[in-house]
C-alpha cells in the first residue's frame, strides 16, 4: 500500500504538501491533514488518495474564489465566469457554488441591492445605465425589474441627477447658456437618466443659478 513519506508546509499559506512513494501528490488545507489523520509513515490506499485530490482541487479553488470575492461582491454569473477562465472542471464548479451558496456569499438579490447602492451614493449613475450594467453581469431582467424600484425611487434618480447636473455646472459656468444646457443633458444622458429626468433637472439647475 502507498506510504506517506513526507508532510511539507507551504511557505505562503496554511497549505501542506503531502508526498507518497517519493512524490509529491497534492497539497491539502491544515483542517484537512488533522480530520484525515495524515502523518508521514503512515500508509494510504488509492481510493483514499484519489478522493483527497479531488479535495485538494476543491479546496485551493475555493480559496481562489473567496480571493476574487474579497474585492467587492460578484454575481453568480461572475462567479460561473472566473471558474471557467480558469479552466475548472464542471464537478467541481458545481461542488464550489454549492457551497457558496450554502454560506450565502453569492445571493444575486443582495449583489442587486448592494451594485444600486454604490451606484447612487458613491459613482451616481442613472436608471438605464444601471440596468445596463446589472444585465452585464448576468442578472436577471425580472430580479432587475423587482428590486431596482425598491431600492432607486423616481425623487432618487431626481437627487442623483441634480448632484451630478450641479457639479457639472460648477465647471462649465462661465459658458453662454445654450452651450451649458448641451453640455448638462450630454453629462446626464451618458450616466444613464431618462430624457424626462434630465429635462427637469437641467431646467431646475439653470433656473436657479
Amino acid at each position: 500500500m502507498p506510504q506517506i513519506t513526507a508532510i511539507k508546509l507551504q511557505k505562503k499559506n496554511d497549505r501542506y504538501n503531502v508526498f507518497v512513494d517519493g512524490e509529491f501528490l497534492f497539497s491539502l488545507p491544515s483542517e484537512i491533514i488533522l480530520r484525515e489523520n495524515l502523518k508521514q509513515g503512515s500508509t494510504i490506499s488509492s481510493g483514499k488518495i484519489q478522493e483527497l485530490i479531488k479535495e485538494s482541487e476543491f479546496a485551493a479553488v475555493f480559496d481562489k474564489v473567496l480571493r476574487f470575492l474579497s474585492y467587492r461582491p460578484r454575481s453568480f454569473f461572475e462567479i460561473e465566469g472566473y471558474l471557467e477562465k480558469n479552466k475548472v472542471g464542471k464537478e467541481t464548479q458545481k461542488l464550489v457554488k454549492n457551497k457558496l451558496g450554502s454560506l450565502k456569499l453569492i445571493d444575486d438579490e443582495a449583489f442587486v441591492r448592494w451594485w444600486i447602492e454604490q451606484r447612487t451614493k458613491f459613482r451616481p449613475k442613472g436608471r438605464y445605465f444601471i440596468i445596463a450594467e446589472l444585465n452585464q453581469k448576468g442578472i436577471a431582467k425580472d430580479l432587475i425589474e423587482k428590486v431596482l424600484p425598491e431600492e432607486r425611487t423616481k425623487d432618487d434618480e431626481r437627487s442623483v441627477a441634480q448632484k451630478i447636473a450641479l457639479k457639472k455646472l460648477e465647471r462649465i459656468k462661465n459658458l453662454p447658456e445654450n452651450e451649458k444646457k448641451l453640455k448638462l443633458y450630454s453629462a446626464l444622458s451618458q450616466r444613464g437618466f431618462s430624457y424626462d429626468i434630465i429635462k427637469e433637472i437641467v431646467d431646475k439647475v439653470l433656473e436657479k443659478e
